[in-house]
């Protein structure tokens, strides 16, 4: 039984919180080249190329833009989808006919915790995107700054844009992901050593994450594209979901719903690895 089962919801949100924390500072390097890469409507570079252009822009510190609304937004929003997968984990359990966990209550118990999740998540993720998009280099000095510009002249009601597709980006990862986390950890014997076993759920949480970025990747892609576009004489290119999927593949070609797959798929996978580990530890020392 994992150290998850035996604790109580106050200490899942506070174990979920740190592990965010410690995720992203982990891979936020990544994160702005995945969304570099995924705003682009041409061909990108590879990730060591756009590591320089980054560089060059704004110098090392370049790397880190956006950091700040990740970090704020990590502790609330790891705690409500950790959390929250864990309580409808166990309702579900109790729901079961069996009356025990299968892969199913797993992944369903991860796509009903998606919508919090969003919920708490996507006023940081929009800004953290302002931020970050190469459209809005210069426009804002920080976070402060953004957030203040954005109420402003935009309206509370813009820190939820792409809401929507965030659940539904979100629904898909946490179901994919908790799923495969189950037939692992099912048929995967973990070690007897306290390190190993670490070493063997930051080895699960990568498969996991990167396995999950495969089936989400796309909606992602809409997410980034919704929350990033600079609207012209209040039109908005990208709206909604399908309307957003079918833009893309219409002027881009189905293989763009992938851009940024590869600096994702290591951002998510290092991310679920070491958010998982950090969560497991974090609730065997709480």
């Amino acid at each position: 039984m994992s150290a998850r089962s035996q604790v109580s919801g106050d200490t899942l949100a506070l174990a979920g919180g740190l592990a965010g924390i410690i995720e992203a500072v982990a891979i936020q390097p990544l994160e702005i080249i995945k969304v570099r890469f995924q705003l682009n409507e041409g061909l990108n570079t590879s990730i060591s190329n756009c590591c320089r252009d980054l560089i060059r822009e704004g110098g090392v510190p370049r790397l880190y833009r956006g950091l700040l609304p990740e970090l704020l937004g990590m502790f609330p929003t790891r705690s409500v989808m950790y959390t929250s997968q864990e309580l409808c984990r166990r309702q579900l359990i109790q729901l079961s006919p069996s009356q025990r966990e299968t892969s199913l209550v797993a992944g369903g118990a991860g796509i009903l915790a998606a919508v919090p999740e969003a919920a708490v998540t996507t006023p940081f993720q929009f800004v953290k995107l302002r931020l970050q998009s190469a459209a809005y280099n210069g426009r804002y000095i920080g976070t402060v700054d953004c957030v203040q510009k954005v109420a402003t002249e935009e309206g509370i009601r813009s820190f939820g844009t792409g809401f929507t597709s965030t659940a539904a980006r979100n629904s898909v990862w946490n179901g994919v992901y908790f799923f495969t986390m189950f037939h692992i950890r099912h048929y995967v014997k973990k070690p007897e050593s306290y390190t190993l076993g670490l070493l063997q759920t930051l080895a699960v949480g990568f498969f996991g994450g990167v396995t999950a970025t495969s089936f989400n990747a796309p909606l992602d892609v809409v997410k980034s594209r919704i929350q990033g576009q600079i609207s012209s004489a209040g039109c908005k290119k990208y709206t909604s979901i399908l309307g957003t999927l079918t833009n893309i593949i219409s002027n881009e070609g189905v293989f763009a719903l992938y851009k940024g797959f590869q600096p994702k798929a290591l951002r998510m996978g290092l991310g679920g690895g070491v958010a998982l580990t950090s969560f497991e530890m974090m609730c065997a020392l709480l």
